[in-house]
């Protein structure tokens, strides 16, 4: 399933920790605070271990979404940037 991980965090070793846990499982940076990529359920499980224990008496608040392949189909990326490949059925505007 593609999972995205979501984050508001205010406090930059906190931040850069949380980017570098999501770029160690494999998870491509599509904005400066979000991350996707295909991830099993076990891994997923894993990267939420990690990312509670990352945030820890911070003032953070992150997010995890999980799609399955058929609603991740419908991702529409709008503007430039480095993004990650996009599936062919993605709208791109």
């Amino acid at each position: 399933m593609k999972t995205l991980v979501i984050y508001d965090v205010s406090e930059d070793d906190v931040r850069n920790n949380i980017a570098n846990i999501c770029s160690s499982f494999g998870l491509t940076r599509i904005q400066k605070s979000a991350f996707i990529g295909y991830l099993p359920s076990s891994a997923r499980k894993e990267l939420v271990v990690a990312l509670k224990k990352a945030i820890s008496g911070a003032s953070a608040n992150v997010q995890v979404f999980i799609f399955c392949n058929y609603c991740s189909m419908y991702r529409e990326v709008l503007g430039k940037g480095d993004l990650e490949s996009v599936p062919e059925r993605v709208i791109v505007r």
